[in-house]
């Protein structure tokens, strides 16, 4: 016997609730640049921005990576520097990367342009 918990309506707020307090603590907005000579992305790439107490979170899910800071613009600087380091770090060890790093130089592979004379 089937036993609902909540009724349709109580089941709709609380969708709506749940969006909201998601909604006002995290943002998905487009990054159009790493903030780095010799590297640009071929196209936007989509980042998660997040606000816990007092800190603000970028991070791209994609590799998990992430930078913390007390605002949204060094949150997002710190995360660029982790994307262009982690790439670097990557593309230099290519050889010896595991399954899941090998994915996340694919997907930066795929996004990210490097001008080699930078």
């Amino acid at each position: 016997m089937k036993t609902d918990l909540l009724t349709e309506e109580q089941y709709r707020d609380f969708s709506r609730n749940l969006i909201k307090a998601v909604g006002s603590r995290c943002r998905i907005v487009p990054l159009n640049s790493l903030k780095k000579p010799g590297y640009t992305l071929k196209r936007p790439i989509f980042i998660t921005i997040e606000m816990d107490e007092d800190l603000i979170i970028a991070s791209l899910d994609d590799i998990e990576a992430f930078a913390y800071a007390d605002n949204e613009f060094e949150a997002v600087n710190g995360l660029c520097e982790e994307i262009v380091t982690l790439y670097e770090d990557l593309r230099k060890n290519q050889h010896e990367l595991g399954i899941l790093p090998q994915k996340w130089l694919a997907f930066l592979d795929e996004v990210i342009e490097v001008r080699e004379d930078s």
